[in-house]
């Protein structure tokens, strides 16, 4: 394996980092500067499922006030790189599980869930080094519990 194609694995590992860091602060404008105008994000967790044409951020849609992740873990990842005519080329393809353990704290309730699945991811190299063009994640788990909190 060449130091470039080493180098270039680690960039979008960290570009995996990154996003999975944005996803458990809840916060879809982190996403800007990790994706390429015109992403496409379709991430259950972070509550997003709509093409993002030209804007390079997600629009958060949805559940409201409900579970918000406190950590997202994305786990197994998987790193290829796509050639072209025998050279590894600007595109890559990760494919990785992932885990998000949530807390939502009601009136007198505490509820714990856990969420489970899979991600396919495409980056591309740009002029500022790795940006996602698609997230797509499968939820494919769910399960917790709930206990009563504190009066």
């Amino acid at each position: 394996m060449e130091l470039a194609t080493v180098l270039d694995r680690l960039a979008v590992d960290t570009l995996v980092t990154e996003y999975a860091r944005a996803v458990a602060g809840g916060d879809p404008e982190a996403c800007r500067p990790l994706c390429v105008p015109g992403a496409v994000l379709d991430d259950p967790v972070l509550d997003v499922r709509q093409e993002n044409r030209g804007r390079g951020v997600p629009r958060q849609q949805g559940r409201g006030e409900g579970p918000r992740p406190y950590q997202h873990l994305i786990v197994n990842r998987r790193v290829a790189f796509e050639r072209r005519d025998g050279e590894v080329g600007d595109l890559a393809v990760v494919d990785a599980d992932f885990v998000t353990p949530m807390r939502s704290n009601g009136p007198g309730r505490i509820a714990d869930t856990v969420r489970g699945g899979r991600y396919r991811m495409r980056g591309v190299r740009t002029a500022e080094g790795w940006r996602l063009s698609e997230v797509v994640a499968e939820e494919v788990w769910q399960g917790g519990a709930s206990a009563a909190g504190p009066n």
